[in-house]
């Protein structure tokens, strides 16, 4: 592991996204422990960490050329992470523009839902698309990998009811709410199960040297699963440049630096 960091920090889209990570890590500090807000900073903060995701999307992209784009599987699965980052972009600008230009209260569902759930689905098919890059089929022939991919996913289904949906209370008059309340931990916990499940079968996967970016991806995703939890939990006292959009930052510079290494993998290869 200590290999692979040293030779991600050496890329320079690696070192740029620690350096912009490092500069809105200090500003949101100075906001955050300096109590300020309901100012224009606050706004300018939420408008500007936003683009994050989209930093993350478009460095993606450019990754998923590298490895044949639709023509490879892994090529296929890196696009799906970056359209997933651009829309969590789309969620976060439709979000502070409701929240901070139009000054409403943001409604649930509401535009930013799109974005933010429209997420999931293209992150469970990159999991899907990266454990069958690591030969997922050949290695469920086992007693031990079939108890792994049944134990994982039920465990993380198990957590992600306890945190959000323990106590849940049904309104079936309002049914697209209901199918989000379950559908956004539900569906992280299923692309989260699955990364992990990857990692755990991707011993051979291209000699292995694919362990350390699908670990990279494993965090970005506990990340954006936390950062959810954060919100649900604490929305009523939520401003911009609480700690739930630091932890959202932070999911988005871990997928940024999963995306990077993705690059530096497809680099040795050539």
């Amino acid at each position: 592991m200590v290999n692979g960091i040293s030779s991600l920090l050496k890329d320079k889209l690696a070192q740029i996204s620690l350096v912009l990570f490092v500069i809105l890590s200090l500003w949101w500090a100075y906001i955050f422990f300096g109590g300020i807000q309901g100012t224009a900073q606050n706004d300018l903060f939420g408008f500007v960490y936003g683009a994050f995701s989209i930093w993350g999307g478009i460095i993606g992209f450019g990754v998923s050329s590298k490895w044949g784009g639709f023509k490879s599987i892994i090529g296929r699965a890196i696009t799906c992470l970056s359209a997933g980052l651009l829309l969590q972009g789309f969620g976060q600008y439709s979000f502070w523009y409701l929240n901070s230009v139009a000054k409403i209260e943001v409604p649930y569902p509401s535009i930013p839902d799109i974005g933010f759930f429209g997420t999931i689905p293209f992150y469970i098919y990159a999991a899907y698309l990266l454990a069958k890059a690591a030969g997922a089929k050949v290695s469920l022939k086992t007693y031990r990998n079939r108890l792994q991919a049944i134990i994982i996913p039920v465990v993380m289904v198990a957590v992600a009811y306890f945190l959000f949906l323990q106590d849940y209370e049904f309104d079936w008059s309002a049914p697209l709410t209901v199918f989000l309340d379950f559908g956004y931990p539900m569906g992280q916990a299923i692309y989260v199960s699955g990364a992990i499940l990857t990692y755990s079968l991707s011993r051979n996967l291209l000699g292995g040297i694919m362990k350390f970016p699908i670990l990279i991806l494993i965090f970005a995703f506990i990340a954006q699963f936390l950062s959810d939890y954060t919100y649900v939990l604490m929305k009523e006292s939520y401003f911009p440049g609480s700690y739930i959009d630091y932890i959202y930052l932070l999911s988005y510079f871990i997928m940024s630096l999963g995306l990077v290494q993705m690059k530096v993998v497809a680099d040795k290869l050539k």
